[in-house]
């Protein structure tokens, strides 16, 4: 009978700790925001901290720390570079690793060049076109080869896409070095994308700490002429006065970012042109096992700002087709 009562408490223990100690991360925030900086990777943990909860999903992303597997089971904190940011710790998503691939999707090419990753229409290499280009930035502790389908996505659209291998990018410093990186590459005889560049159309994507980059390298870099933030964990305060257009996608079931904390007070700091609007089921990680139902609004935003088209600018309008897409909710737009 008393190892049994002993049994009993200890499964209750083991239920309690799984239940209370991720929401009691969210207490250390004061502590944490006067805190020293500390330098540690760890994997896919953002480095905001917004919640310690774990995605109930059944889709799953692959992460990897130091060749180790990290489990739901398993919680990670992650400091942050600025002591001004609260950092707590939660529960990261299991996923499976996708193998880089030549050929991402049909009509794209993939080619790597030290920390770059490249993904580009394929006939850009035979067209005396100029292709507009998207810098991305990576989530916490994610690969770029984890987002390689997405990539293709955008990619199909008729942009050269650069993504740099940087897992903590929130500072924007990497995604703002692609930008010169594919410049260079422009003015470069040897380069495939001699030419090909068009320099005035560049925009940025993000997913997570990624999108946090975003804000914070379009608040730098002036050649940036447009956002998209993809569960974006930047603060209200970085995405103040953001006169650049800036496009807020979310997910009803995002666990990871919560959008009342990151996504929304960003959008709503912003004073240029935005748009928000939260995708019902959707998960920290649907960018990366489900690309298609975020790619379409991605690539409208891209083409109303860097291809100058009226039709994808309509899109965001109120009582466009965005605000009337059933699979998203809390749709708004301003400017």
């Amino acid at each position: 009978m008393k190892n049994t009562k002993q049994l009993k408490c200890i499964l209750l223990i083991a239920l309690l700790s799984v239940i209370v100690l991720p929401l009691c991360s969210c207490s250390l925030k004061k502590e944490e925001e006067t805190a020293t900086t500390a330098f540690v990777t760890t994997a896919y943990a953002p480095a905001f901290g917004p919640t310690s909860e774990t995605q109930s999903t059944s889709e799953t992303v692959s992460e990897t720390q130091s060749e180790t597997s990290l489990t739901q089971a398993e919680n990670v904190t992650q400091p942050y570079e600025q002591a001004t940011e609260p950092v707590t710790s939660y529960q990261p998503a299991d996923y499976q690793t996708q193998p880089a691939a030549p050929v991402t999707e049909t009509g794209t090419k993939t080619v790597t060049d030290g920390s770059k990753t490249i993904v580009y229409p394929a006939k850009l290499e035979s067209s005396n076109e100029k292709y507009p280009v998207i810098s991305w930035a990576n989530g916490t502790g994610c690969p770029t080869q984890s987002y390689l389908a997405l990539l293709g996505e955008l990619a199909n659209g008729g942009y050269i896409v650069v993504a740099d291998s940087d897992v903590m990018t929130a500072q924007g410093k990497t995604q703002i070095d692609s930008i010169n990186y594919i410049i260079n590459k422009n003015s470069d005889s040897s380069s495939v994308f001699y030419n090909k560049v068009n320099t005035a159309a560049i925009g940025v994507c993000g997913h997570s700490q990624g999108g946090r980059s975003c804000i914070n390298a379009a608040q730098t870099d002036k050649r940036i002429k447009c956002v998209v933030s993809i569960a974006g964990a930047s603060s209200k305060e970085e995405a103040n006065g953001l006169t650049t257009p800036a496009l807020f996608l979310t997910g009803t079931g995002d666990l990871v970012v919560v959008s009342s904390q990151w996504c929304k007070p960003s959008y709503d700091a912003v004073s240029g042109r935005a748009a928000y609007a939260s995708l019902k089921g959707g998960i920290h990680t649907t960018c990366m096992t489900n690309p298609k139902k975020i790619s379409g609004y991605t690539l409208n935003w891209f083409d109303a700002f860097l291809k100058n088209d009226a039709a994808a600018r309509a899109v965001f309008d109120n009582g466009g087709a965005f605000a009337n897409d059933a699979n998203w909710q809390d749709f708004q737009t301003k400017n």
